[in-house]
């Protein structure tokens, strides 16, 4: 059984790379009892996570390939992908990461056809492949570039209020490969200036998104956040109404209006009541006084 590959995952900045190679998909002719060359696809072969994709490679002479050993593999024969031999799929040969993933698919042998389909792409998959073709000591290969892409999670959004009445939002996904493109804008379509962090995971090898804005301009009543992927050419949004500029603003402004008001009706309260206070008092005294007088001239004689 072939050893382990390590995981590796091709960043999309290797991509002119293999296009180049691609270019040289028809292998030099093997010399033998009969010349033959191997061509793959001819362009980059996209495959979308999670889902399945073929791997087609054929004879450039129109021969049967039922008599030869078909073989996928990635950087070295011994990673293999998928061997096909006899007639006999080799199962045992594979490299762990392929086992239970691949389907060969032999209906158009007799023509010098044949194709390697893998199921459930991940990130792992994305990168080159070689197929090879063997008839007794002839061999011939050709190169396929598998370029792998996904789209992630819904974005969502989080927003909260900042000291001078601004905003803070943030968004956030989960799920991209390669790296997507983050853009936010408000309700008018203006484009806002953002910071964003993107990082992979080291088990799965998709990125997640954190991005950020900060709203000073109290126009902006709402907020676009999309997430896309350049390689499929989709994108994920979500949406955000901001509370509106008046409603904003409104508890400082009752604040600032109504505050001297209630200082004033609170020192006039304070004054009415001390007012009152010293008049009761002052009646008191005078009642007092009164009640003192009427006793001083009961106690009088005659």
């Amino acid at each position: 059984m072939a050893n382990a590959r390590d995981p590796v995952i091709f960043p999309p900045s290797c991509s002119i790379v293999f296009i180049i190679l691609q270019l040289l998909s028809c292998s030099v002719p093997a010399k033998g009892k009969a010349d033959f060359s191997v061509c793959g696809p001819g362009k980059t072969v996209l495959a979308v996570l999670g889902e399945n994709v073929e791997l087609p490679c054929h004879l450039s002479l129109n021969i049967s390939a039922k008599d030869m050993e078909l073989r996928w593999y990635r950087d070295q024969p011994s990673q293999v992908v998928h061997l096909h031999k006899n007639g006999t799929d080799l199962k045992e040969e594979q490299m762990r990461e392929y086992q239970g993933r691949t389907t060969f698919l032999s209906a158009r042998l007799d023509q010098g056809k044949a194709t390697v389909k893998i199921h459930n792409v991940t990130v792992f998959d994305n990168g080159t492949f070689h197929c090879n073709f063997k008839d007794g000591t002839v061999s011939a290969e050709a190169r396929l570039l598998l370029t792998v892409a996904g789209l992630g999670l819904k974005p969502r959004i989080q927003v909260r209020a900042v000291q001078g009445e601004g905003f803070w939002a943030q968004c956030t996904s989960e799920g991209w490969y390669p790296e997507p493109q983050v853009r936010w804008r408000d309700f008018r379509g203006q484009a806002l200036p953002s910071m964003t962090r993107l990082s992979a995971s080291p088990t799965t090898g998709l990125f997640a998104v954190v991005s950020n804005v900060t709203i000073q301009d109290k126009e902006v009543w709402g907020l676009f956040c999309s997430i896309s992927s350049p390689l499929l050419r989709k994108k994920k949004m979500v949406n955000h109404h901001l509370p509106p500029p008046l409603s904003r603003s409104f508890p400082s402004m009752a604040w600032r209006t109504v505050l001297p008001l209630i200082l004033t009706v609170a020192g006039l309260a304070t004054v009415g009541a001390t007012c009152l206070f010293q008049k009761c008092q002052k009646d008191r005294n005078m009642v007092q006084l009164k009640e003192d007088f009427m006793k001083q001239r009961s106690s009088t004689p005659k």
